[in-house]
């Protein structure tokens, strides 16, 4: 339960960072772009209870209300924040790191061959852009950056910018 409301608060604080009305917290808790979140956290909080049934609820909830499919045993670190949530896909066996951010019909997930073993682990203060596909068992390192509509299919290292279809790494981050 401690998990559940440090993560809570580390979204809420990475949230308010990225918001640029800086609202009341009542109004950050009430906002269409943290209510995705909160329900992906409750999700999971009762899917480590093993009380499937509620699991299920709010995750199926948050797919009718915001077009997310968050799978319900996703590894989320703290600091998850969606800007768009719409069209976002994130698989049951994925792994992500602190600070996550993740635009619009993003899909991570596995390739369709041995889906426990082969999902994406993604590093911390990452971010994916708009409609990018991450495929497989592969893993995006710390400060990465993924390009919008990018399929990856390849590892992306500590600091790298990966873009295109198939996903390529072009440049490493200076700025971070």
């Amino acid at each position: 339960m401690s998990q559940f409301i440090t993560h809570i608060k580390e979204d809420l604080q990475k949230f308010k960072a990225s918001d640029k009305m800086k609202f009341k917290l009542l109004f950050s808790l009430l906002n269409p772009r943290f209510i995705p979140m909160f329900l992906v956290r409750l999700s999971n909080l009762f899917y480590r209870y093993k009380i499937g049934i509620l699991s299920k609820i709010f995750s199926l909830l948050n797919n009718i209300l915001f077009g997310c499919d968050i799978g319900r045993g996703a590894e989320i670190d703290g600091g998850l924040y969606m800007p768009h949530p719409c069209g976002v896909v994130i698989g049951e066996y994925v792994k992500i790191g602190k600070n996550f951010i993740i635009h619009q019909g993003v899909t991570l997930g596995a390739r369709g061959e041995e889906h426990e073993l082969a999902n994406p682990i993604i590093g911390n203060e990452v971010e994916i852009g708009t409609g990018a596909k991450i495929l497989g068992g592969l893993k995006i390192g710390d400060y990465a950056r993924v390009g919008a509509n990018c399929v990856l299919l390849i590892d992306v290292p500590e600091k790298g910018v990966a873009v295109g279809i198939p996903g390529k790494v072009i440049a490493t981050r200076k700025d971070v």
